[in-house]
């Protein structure tokens, strides 16, 4: 049975580390490209990749991490493990806050984007839009890596690093 919670730990694990590199690789690469273009180029990238990113493959990842760390953590219930308890339960709860700031802060801004159209003013959409939204961004990657650091915990207590 400790074979299962481990192979459950370790997914949880996994899956938590994939978001936060998702949302860290975004931050150091395409952020930082998207400084340096022209307000209407802004706009219509970031559309765009708004609306490729929601795809089956980042939602498996971005929203299978949740029963997975659920699924490692009832598995631990009953497994004498309590020492890994306590990380996996932080790694859980600092996930589900970074989906709450998702959902709350990124979303709304990203459905206020997607209704600009070629004949907005560019310059006034990224304006309201630029600087909300990395700083939502900016706080759900720290929060998915925190959670990734907790489940890494959680592996360490395991015993299994």
């Amino acid at each position: 049975m400790d074979a299962v919670r481990l192979a459950a730990l370790v997914l949880a694990t996994i899956s938590t580390g994939m978001v936060a590199g998702i949302f860290y690789g975004f931050s150091i690469s395409v952020l930082v490209t998207m400084r340096g273009v022209d307000d209407r180029t802004y706009v219509d990238l970031n559309q765009k990749i708004n609306r490729d990113i929601q795809n089956g493959r980042f939602y498996l990842v971005f929203v299978g991490a949740v029963p997975l760390h659920v699924l490692a953590i009832v598995l631990l219930l009953g497994g004498g493990r309590g020492s890994v308890l306590l990380p996996a339960i932080i790694g859980l709860v600092i996930y589900f806050a970074a989906f709450v700031v998702t959902v709350a802060g990124n979303l709304p801004l990203v459905a206020q984007l997607d209704r600009a159209n070629a004949k907005s003013d560019a310059t006034a959409v990224r304006r309201r839009y630029e600087a909300p939204w990395v700083r939502f961004h900016t706080i759900r990657t720290i929060l998915h890596t925190g959670s990734f650091a907790a489940f890494c915990w959680a592996l360490i207590a395991f015993g299994a690093l």
